[in-house]
């Protein structure tokens, strides 16, 4: 058995979505990074929503209040600024924080490996049994396209 290598975790992508579980995540790469003396990367990736997609979703508004794509990256701008706030609290300095648009686990994937990350942390988030089975979910797709390390919390 090789001796785990306490630099091996230079660099954290941490993928955060709003949602409690990429909560989670965030309170884990706070200890992964304080231990370590990790640089860290808070990234949010949202969909692009495309003018078609939008016409056939089932939710109907008579009057919308900005383009989807500028409601997705607000919210992604939340996410990300949350999970920095918490960093900062922990006394995690020099947090990079990052917004894309795109398919979530490839764009993940993409910004870990060209931020040359050692680790990606990032929650899961239990799609409906039918949805996960036929589209799988953004953890299971990170953890197969991605070179590093990958630590998904519950």
């Amino acid at each position: 058995m090789t001796e785990f290598d306490s630099t091996a975790l230079h660099r954290i992508l941490v993928a955060v979505d709003g949602s409690e579980n990429a909560g989670r995540a965030v309170q884990f790469a706070i200890e992964l990074a304080r231990h370590f003396g990790s640089e860290v990367t808070v990234l949010s990736v949202y969909k692009h929503t495309s003018h078609m997609e939008s016409s056939l979703s089932l939710v109907r508004t008579r009057q919308v209040p900005a383009p989807p794509d500028e409601v997705m990256h607000d919210l992604a701008q939340e996410a990300v600024d949350w999970a920095a706030e918490r960093f900062t609290e922990a006394g995690v300095e020099g947090v990079e924080t990052m917004i894309r648009r795109g398919p979530p686990a490839r764009t993940i994937v993409q910004t870990a490996k060209k931020n040359d990350a050692d680790a990606i942390v990032l929650g899961t988030r239990g799609l409906g049994d039918v949805e996960g089975f036929f589209l799988g979910s953004v953890s299971h797709k990170v953890n197969a396209l991605a070179d590093c390390t990958c630590i998904t919390v519950r």
